[in-house]
């Protein structure tokens, strides 16, 4: 069976992002209070899943147009995550997680993201953790399960310092 594919950090997945970003800003309308890039490839140096994490706050999750961001290449893939919509795309590979402002996953997403941009030994902590988790499970949702842990462990340290 094939493993998850962990890769080292490629500097045009921000170009990546910011190609994605417009036209989903567009799509979500005035809807749409702000974009992020998050996930490991937002992160350089981290090695990575190659796809794009992109993290929309929206004022209203009812509101979303699925016809529009699929003209753009997304399927949507319904409420996987607690609370919010989720959508994807295959080429280039982009996971679209939209939430509703106020819901704390956006704030926890971002916090992991900028403490492990400006940590660089837990930065290299989570890539030795993805790369020998990456070789043990072959299921996405098996992998995010066992980064728990750790997630949390910098979560907390996070948390403490803000």
């Amino acid at each position: 069976m094939p493993h998850i594919e962990i890769v080292p950090y490629d500097p045009a997945w921000p170009l990546q992002y910011e190609i994605e970003k417009g036209p989903i800003e567009r799509a979500l309308g005035i809807n749409c209070l702000a974009i992020h890039h998050f996930g490991s490839t937002s992160i350089p140096g981290l090695f990575a899943k190659p796809k794009i994490d992109i993290l929309a706050v929206v004022k209203d999750l009812s509101t979303i147009d699925n016809n529009s961001l699929e003209k753009l290449g997304f399927t949507a893939r319904g409420e996987v995550i607690p609370t919010g919509r989720y959508f994807s795309k295959d080429h280039p590979k982009v996971h679209l997680h939209i939430f509703k402002q106020g819901n704390p996953l956006i704030k926890r997403n971002l916090l992991f993201r900028d403490w492990l941009k400006n940590h660089p030994q837990d930065r290299e902590a989570y890539a030795i953790v993805k790369k020998k988790l990456s070789l043990i499970h072959n299921d996405g949702m098996e992998y995010c399960h066992a980064k728990t842990q750790f997630v949390e462990t910098i979560l907390e340290k996070a948390s403490k310092e803000n």
